[in-house]
């Protein structure tokens, strides 16, 4: 009944708006009312006529309340509704980016498999970082059963992330390319100059410098270094960084270079362990 009346109530209130007035047109008093005794019915309509229009405005300011009262509850409950909807919307959206973001994510990893068969990889997932604005070792959770040692190197698509610090049973702590205990032996893709990369650790970025580059080997702002695969831990060709400033006023044989890390170490979330290069 209430919901009848409702879907209804924009007749009802101008059906009533009309009605008052023309009811007290209808009880109005006429010339020919004038002299007339005031105990007659015309008298007593005249009276209540008197008594109708002095509470004209308290019954129109209730049919206001009563059509404010109608229109804002509607008002009110078609708002929840919307921003329930909206919050569902947004929900859902986060979801959504959040998978594609890993899809994403793993497609470079599955690719980075597939273009080096070579190697025996081991996924894992950072669960944990160095408590710091610019942390400088990760903790990992292997997602397989493969054992792992210290030295182990990490890498993901894009790069080298570091190597394996660590291991207690399936988790394991990396130090990072830009920890100053970091130490990568890498050359220049364009010329193959060599170097070592070693990790600044400064706390407001992730460089790192390439130390004992020889002042004849022309290095330049842009290039590319990758891993040497020297020493017997990093398999060679592994993109490690770009060089972004040389500096070449130190005397000496060798000359130092800045290296900006082809990771970004913010954002990891999945990575390879490098288990064994065959």
């Amino acid at each position: 009944m209430l919901d009848r009346l409702r879907s209804h109530r924009h007749v009802l209130v101008l059906m009533v708006l009309i009605a008052i007035p023309v009811g007290l047109l209808s009880l109005s008093p006429d010339d020919k009312g004038v002299g007339r005794s005031t105990s007659t019915i015309g008298g007593v309509a005249r009276q209540g006529l008197g008594w109708l229009k002095t509470g004209e405005h308290r019954v129109l300011a209730g049919f206001g309340d009563l059509w404010e009262r109608w229109t804002t509850d509607d008002l009110e409950r078609d708002n929840e509704q919307l921003r329930q909807k909206v919050a569902r919307l947004r929900e859902e959206k986060s979801r959504l980016i959040g998978v594609l973001q890993e899809n994403a994510r793993l497609r470079e990893l599955l690719e980075f498999k597939r273009r080096h068969s070579e190697y025996e990889l081991a996924s894992a997932e950072v669960v944990g970082r160095e408590i710091s604005s610019y942390f400088r070792v990760l903790t990992l959770k292997l997602k397989s059963t493969a054992e792992l040692e210290s030295g182990m190197p990490v890498v993901v698509a894009q790069g080298v992330v570091g190597q394996i610090q660590r291991t207690y049973g399936s988790f394991a702590d990396v130090v990072i390319v830009s920890d100053p205990r970091s130490r990568i032996d890498a050359v220049s893709q364009r010329n193959r100059a060599h170097g070592i990369v070693q990790g600044l650790g400064h706390e407001r970025h992730y460089r790192a410098k390439i130390s004992y580059l020889r002042r004849r080997d022309r290095v330049e702002q842009g290039d590319v270094m990758v891993t040497s695969g020297m020493g017997g831990v990093f398999p060679p060709e592994l993109i490690i960084g770009t060089i972004q400033q040389v500096d070449t006023q130190k005397r000496g044989l060798f000359q130092e270079a800045v290296l900006e890390p082809a990771v970004d170490f913010s954002r990891l979330e999945e990575v390879f362990v490098i288990t064994d290069t065959s």
